[in-house]
């Protein structure tokens, strides 16, 4: 059966106007037989499914995503009963990453992280949270996968709580920042999430949000072959969509910049080979001759955006 007909899939409207009214760019190819097992077997850190749903553009603001899509139940249950050793395994290169990018938005912003409480929605295996804590920060975690959070508490002794960003939490305005790092593409309802996320925020505070960018240089030369076309991913901002999400849920925009990410390049090249078979005859040769461990930076068009709560 496929996606458009089964009750394991949900109409969507547009994230970030609201619209329902959108033009399909690429059909479903989910197989007729596609079971929930399989679906939410694809719900993982380190997720590298193909994108197999239905793609639409709003014809009212231009913001494109899946409809249908997963059920966002069906989704989070996905994501909690994932385990992830391939994700978790790249954490050095990670923390690497995220300690520069925290010294680097410390250094435009002037913030101080003495005292200062900062929460990952999405924390994953804990690598930002290790880097801020490494900084100065006072931390603290949300994660939908119970493996990822165990994880997390047991190798960094972070406070990781398990389950997903929701009303009630935290007390309000209990943070001076709040990070999302490749989180809100994930997320059934952005507004939700954006709008909880400034209510936990004190007026003086930060949203660190990173996200891959579908109007960036590699979206629009590799098209269809962008690998951050997954299944797993629900919507597909560029920078303009993306700022009028932040508006809409409070937020103003201080400054954009493209994100450089590090992982082993063995690890790049396997998730790159998924996508793209013609790279698995390099990924193989890579791995046999050594390199596979070699730290690699790259940037594939995620963006970076820091935005502050907008005074009323």
């Amino acid at each position: 059966m496929t996606s458009e007909r089964t009750p394991m899939f949900v109409d969507a409207t547009c994230p970030v106007c609201g619209a329902g009214d959108a033009r399909v760019l690429r059909q479903s190819s989910y197989p007729r037989d596609v079971s929930i097992e399989e679906l939410e077997a694809m719900y993982s850190a380190s997720s590298d499914r193909a994108l197999m749903d239905r793609v639409v553009e709003c014809r009212n603001c231009g913001m494109v995503y899946l409809s249908p899509r997963l059920d966002a139940g069906l989704i989070q249950k996905g994501y909690e009963s994932a385990e992830d050793p391939a994700f978790v395994a790249q954490n050095p290169q990670r923390i690497r990453t995220f300690a520069s990018s925290v010294r680097s938005i410390l250094a435009r912003t002037g913030l101080q992280p003495a005292g200062r409480r900062i929460l990952d929605v999405g924390c994953a295996g804990g690598a930002f949270l290790v880097a801020a804590r490494g900084a100065g920060f006072e931390v603290t975690g949300v994660e939908p996968c119970r493996w990822l959070g165990e994880y997390a508490r047991e190798q960094y002794g972070l406070d990781v709580r398990q389950g997903v960003l929701r009303p009630g939490l935290f007390p309000e305005s209990s943070f001076d920042v709040i990070a999302l790092w490749d989180v809100i593409e994930h997320v059934p309802d952005p507004h939700a999430v954006l709008t909880t996320v400034r209510s936990l925020l004190k007026d003086d505070g930060y949203l660190w949000i990173n996200y891959p960018d579908m109007g960036s240089i590699a979206a629009r030369l590799l098209r269809w072959k962008w690998p951050f076309w997954l299944s797993v991913h629900l919507h597909y901002y560029r920078r303009a969509s993306m700022r009028r999400q932040l508006k809409e849920a409070g937020f103003r925009v201080l400054y954009v910049r493209p994100h450089w990410q590090q992982l082993q390049f063995g690890y790049v090249l396997k998730r790159a080979a998924a996508l793209l078979p013609p790279l698995k005859p390099l990924a193989k040769v890579v791995s046999a001759i050594g390199l596979g461990s070699v730290p690699f930076s790259y940037n594939m068009g995620q963006t970076l955006m820091v935005a502050r709560p907008e005074r009323e």
